[in-house]
């Protein structure tokens, strides 16, 4: 029949064994799970507010010893 789309032809390819394909296959190593807003643990990463205290007070102690050294 013209009008008939039904196929009765095997598929072009044989099916697979595994059809199903996972991620966790994949992954070699999980990511952290996410922090909630509140959590006031301390954190994983190293403060940064001594460095940019040394970066803030570096100008003045450099001034303060060469005004030192011209005296």
């Amino acid at each position: 029949m013209p009008i008939c789309r039904h196929s009765i032809a095997s598929p072009a390819r044989p099916p697979r064994e595994h059809p199903i394909v996972r991620l966790s296959h994949y992954v070699v190593q999980r990511r952290s799970a996410p922090r909630a807003a509140n959590d006031n643990r301390r954190s994983r990463l190293a403060p940064v507010w001594p460095w940019a205290m040394v970066a803030a007070a570096a100008p003045a102690v450099t001034a303060a010893l060469i005004l030192s050294r011209l005296i």
